[in-house]
């Protein structure tokens, strides 16, 4: 059975810092920092999925595209990723970024 889930963290990948180094999304630290501001989750961690892939970036260095997804229920309901942006804005995906945040799952 299938469940329908909706997106808490948009696909977010590393990024090439100034000095040349790749700087790549703890997604653990950022669920765990969404899970502080959305208390009512914590009781259902184990219905978070987060899902990665690999992704060539521009420069041809590859990083992981990561998001988390959660299992709908009522007290997710109506959840904005907008919200949240402040967690992991840095790392969002550039061609990613309007898309996600303009839909929820």
């Amino acid at each position: 059975m299938n469940l329908k889930r909706i997106t808490i963290i948009p696909f977010i990948h590393g990024k090439l810092t100034r000095d040349g180094k790749m700087s790549e999304p703890d997604i653990y630290w950022i669920v765990e920092k969404w899970l502080e501001r959305h208390p009512e989750i914590k009781k259902r961690t184990q219905d978070i999925r987060v899902s990665r892939g690999t992704m060539t970036l521009p420069h041809g260095g590859k990083t992981d595209l990561i998001r988390a997804t959660i299992i709908v229920g009522e007290d997710i309901e109506g959840y904005d990723l907008a919200q949240d942006l402040d967690l992991y804005e840095y790392f969002l995906s550039d061609d990613q970024g309007d898309r996600e945040l303009s839909q929820s799952g």
